[in-house]
Order: C-alpha cells, then structure tokens, then sequence
C-alpha cells in the first residue's frame, strides 16, 4: 500500500490504471454515495465523475475508513450497472 496525499493507495486500485487525482476529481464531483459497515469496519462507496476519458463518464470507488478517519481506497474502476447493489 502506497500513501500519497493522506490517503492509503492499495495495489488493488491501480489492477484499472486510474489514479488518485482520478479519484480526487470523482470525489468533487460525487453523483451517488453510500457507507455501509462489515466485520465493524466502515466502506464507503461512490461514484462520480470521470474528467480523463469521454468513453468512461464516472467511476466507481470503494474505499475504508479506518477508526482514526483515514482512507484507504482499494477498488477503482469505470462505473458498472449494478455496482451499488454489490457488498
């Protein structure tokens, strides 16, 4: 896991090659969120958009909020039908 900027970056989030500043812009600009807790562990997943490429218009983000409030983003792709419906 790399930090950059506060934020833990897993080796899961780069498997689609977007990139944290992908994930800063989305975050800016969130379409639909949603945190759900597992294990006692907090997730937040979001979508928003995609400033890079018009054949991607949003992505979709999943990340931990550890108890001392910090990220840890481990799964960003292009957004997929069905990606809130998934836990």
């Amino acid at each position: 896991m790399v930090k950059d900027r506060g934020i833990d970056w897993a080796e899961s989030a780069d498997r689609h090659g977007f990139t944290l500043d992908d994930v800063l812009y989305a975050a800016r600009h969130v379409l639909r969120k949603k945190t759900y807790v597992t294990n006692g562990e907090t997730y937040l997943k979001l979508t928003g958009n995609h400033h890079g490429d018009p054949l991607v218009p949003s992505l979709e983000i999943e990340m931990k909020i550890t108890r001392a409030g910090e990220l840890k983003v481990f799964h960003v792709n292009a957004e997929q039908d069905g990606f809130f419906n998934r836990d």
